[in-house]
């Protein structure tokens, strides 16, 4: 049987684990979220509004240097039950597009 690569392994960019405060919405930033892992081209979103995969989102990124834009594709949900949300993740795994 053969085994699945590690997460690590499978990514193609790496990320880093920071929790940064994010604004987001799929027609403004209006829902209030936070990164658990982020890296240059994708993020893991953790937040209470979820979006379906294929959900283009507009994204404002607190950073040191101040807020910045983003625009990204929801790649996959990760839904937890109320019950469960103190002690399990649940987000979105987001895809960013290319700065123009």
């Amino acid at each position: 049987m053969a085994t699945r690569p590690a997460l690590a392994e499978r990514r193609r960019v790496d990320r880093s684990r920071r929790r940064v405060s994010v604004r987001y919405g799929d027609e403004k930033a209006q829902f209030l979220g936070y990164t658990q892992e982020m890296g240059e081209k994708g993020l893991f979103l953790q937040g209470n509004q979820l979006y379906t995969p294929g959900t283009v989102l507009s994204l404002e990124i607190e950073t040191p240097e101040g807020a910045k834009s983003a625009r990204g594709v929801v790649r996959w949900v990760k839904e937890v039950p109320p019950a469960f949300r103190r002690s399990m993740r649940g987000g979105m795994g987001i895809e960013l597009f290319p700065k123009k």
